[in-house]
């Protein structure tokens, strides 16, 4: 087959394009000397793509530059409401929907119980209702919304979005990404919500030294999601990161997936819960009994994480146990994969600095080898964190087709 030169062309021509793009919005307000000198093209080049933007009335004049002799340079910055990403995070607990602009920047969020998963249809179609809801009332028209990102929990599969298991909503095999995006005008893109939220916290984080980044979720459930670069490792499946699923602890409770053990079902924020029902039932003037008003089934996590705080013995035992397994379960993994950085996200974390001690002080006792590189660290603790990875996850795939409309 001959080489097709304008075919060749056309793609240099593209390329160019989103990277003169890309560079305005992570890099601007930037001169058009700049943005050739950082992506290493022509001035004439950059010259006739910041026109046609302009056209496309996606970049904008800032004024002109302020330091130099002679003429100053016009300055250029995107036009941060020329469209708009959509991030769904469907939570065990709590749905969370954020509106992102062109540049990343939040512009309006909103939250509501779950609620019943029960039957999936409807349930689904709640949750479409809602988030078309709250697009509308900010009056944004759908030609300018790009995209909405949906993270769930579970094994989602590649490329289709289909849930093939969900354990913490009791689905299996359901086409979530065919049912969300019947009656949506816009794309629709499924992911991990561990996956997604990996990628919003890695971004946040993300420098020049860091190459690989292993993201931990401790929450509801487990998981985790690894970065390389800027880029989201998903495996052969996109099932990669079931950290949770991990067995840490052959005699432990039964899992919901089926195995024995598993770090979710000994650590996670389900699991310090139930394990604090179980314990009140025999340390009745224990602080956890006191907390939940002796409504066992009203206890959660947090209500364990307090009770430890004010040196409960029962609470502190279930939360030391917690970071022992987690801290053995992070070795299993910084053994295998060498990360350069963990970050520990999710809402166990935002139960103060004492926890990751802990788990810190695991995970170090059990590595294989002591580098002293690896750097351990919370996430932002940002409840909104998996909306935005939901929504940044999105836009990556459309900057990957290169779908975007300039």
């Amino acid at each position: 087959m001959p080489y097709d030169k304008k075919l060749n062309q056309f793609q240099i021509a593209q390329t160019n394009k989103y990277n003169v793009f890309r560079c305005l919005v992570r890099e601007g307000p930037i001169n058009r000397a700049a943005i050739a000198k950082r992506l290493d093209i022509s001035i004439p080049t950059v010259m006739v793509i910041v026109e046609d933007l302009f056209e496309k009335k996606v970049i904008r004049s800032v004024g002109k530059g302020e330091f130099g002799v002679g003429k100053q340079p016009e300055i250029l910055a995107i036009e941060p409401d020329c469209f708009f990403y959509v991030g769904v995070d469907i939570g065990r607990g709590t749905l969370r929907i954020v509106v992102n602009n062109t540049t990343g920047s939040e512009v309006a969020s909103m939250k509501e119980p779950t609620g019943d998963p029960f039957p999936e249809k409807e349930f689904i179609s709640h949750v479409k209702k809602l988030m078309l809801r709250f697009v509308k009332k900010l009056k944004i028209g759908p030609e300018r919304i790009l995209g909405a990102g949906f993270a769930m929990p579970g094994l989602i599969e590649k490329g289709t979005g289909k849930v093939i298991v969900a354990p913490d909503f009791g689905w299996k095999d359901i086409p979530l990404q065919d049912w969300l995006q019947a009656g949506i005008p816009y794309p629709v893109l499924v992911k991990n919500s561990t996956q997604a939220l990996a990628v919003n916290e890695s971004s946040v984080f993300w420098t020049d030294e860091v190459h690989t980044t292993l993201c931990v979720n401790l929450g509801y459930g487990i998981g985790a999601a690894i970065i390389t670069g800027e880029d989201l490792y998903e495996g052969t499946g996109g099932i990669s990161g079931e950290l949770g699923h991990c067995v840490v602890d052959r005699e432990g409770p039964l899992c919901k997936c089926g195995n024995t053990g598993c770090l979710e079902a000994v650590s996670s924020g389900e699991a310090i819960a139930r394990q604090a029902q179980t314990i009140i039932a025999h340390h009745a003037r224990s602080k956890i009994a006191e907390f939940c008003g002796a409504n066992a089934a009203g206890i959660d996590a947090k209500m364990v994480f307090d009770a430890a705080k004010a040196g409960d013995g029962p609470a502190l035992k279930i939360i030391n146990s917690a970071a022992e397994n987690i801290g053995v379960g992070l070795s299993m993994a910084v053994n295998l994969l060498d990360p350069d950085r963990v970050l520990l996200c999710g809402g166990l974390m935002r139960n103060g600095p004492a926890f990751l001690d802990r788990i810190q002080a695991s995970m170090e006792e059990h590595l294989a080898v002591k580098t002293g590189r690896l750097v351990l660290q919370a996430g932002t603790k940002d409840e909104y964190s998996t909306a935005k990875g939901a929504s940044r996850v999105l836009m990556n795939t459309l900057w990957a087709r290169r779908t975007l409309p300039i």
